[in-house]
Formats: C-alpha cells, structure tokens, sequence
C-alpha cells in the first residue's frame, strides 16, 4: 500500500491550493478564448465560402448560444468550487440539465418562433457544445485539483 501512495505523491502537483485555482482560471479564460476565436474566426472563413447566408446565420445563433452557456457555467463552477462537496455535485449535476433544457427551449423557440434554418443552427451548437465541453472538464478537473480530489 505505501507504494501506492508514494506513486501518487509523485504524480501529485507540489504546488499550493491557490496557485492551482488560479492556473485552473488561466487555463480556462486562455483556452476559452482562443477556442472562440478559432470557433467564430474559423468558422466564418468555412462558412463564407460553403454556406447560404440562412445556414451561416443559424450557425452563429447556434454557437452564441452555446457560449453564453458556457460562460454561465464558468461562474457558477467558480462559486461553487469552493463550496462543501454535497453542494458541489448538486449544482454540477443541476447545471447540466438546466443547460441542456435551456438549449432544448432556445432550440425550439428559434425553430417555431423565429423560423431558424435547422442544420445551421444545429452545426453551430453541436461544434461549440462539445468543444467548450471538452475545455470545461478540463479546467474542473484543474480545480478539483485544489480541493486534494
């Protein structure tokens, strides 16, 4: 057993709690921009010269969404990083759900309400979705990291 937990001192960062958070939010803002530059930047030069105005339209509907989303997400894990672990999981757990009927709900409403073209607006949140996805579970598990998990 105690190579085991020598292993994992090994493994284990050497720095302090904070200098972690703070690393885990610079990770996070860093990769979170220059993911929206390439996203949006990227995306305009591909949809300019393949797509119809409606389809690229819908698309930054569709990944504007999932920004604004996203950036809900950050705060919320922000404040409740630090809070006891029952109340952790609940608001991650919670989170996830509401997130996802929100985008259900946005969905329809542009859909039915605003008359959106549908496979551009579906491209543009599944490619930011699960890119931003993809960068949020890193960075939770950057700042589980402080919390000795």
């Amino acid at each position: 057993m105690s190579a085991i937990i020598q292993a994992i001192q090994l493994v284990r960062p050497r720095t302090s709690g904070s200098a972690i958070s703070k690393e885990a939010t610079r990770f996070f803002l860093v990769w979170f921009g220059l993911l929206s530059v390439i996203l949006y930047g990227g995306g305009t030069l591909v949809m300019n010269l393949f797509s119809s105005e409606a389809f690229r339209s819908a698309c930054y509907v569709g990944m504007g969404l999932c920004t604004v989303t996203s950036v809900a997400s950050f705060f919320l894990t922000e404040w409740a990083i630090d809070q006891p672990n029952d109340i952790f999981f609940g608001v991650a757990i919670s989170s996830i759900f509401v997130r996802i009927f929100g985008l259900v709900i946005a969905f329809g409403m542009c859909q039915f309400l605003f008359k959106i073209h549908p496979i551009g607006l579906v491209t543009g949140m599944f490619v930011s979705y699960f890119s931003y996805l993809v960068v949020e579970i890193i960075y939770i598990h950057k700042k589980s990291l402080t919390r000795g998990q």
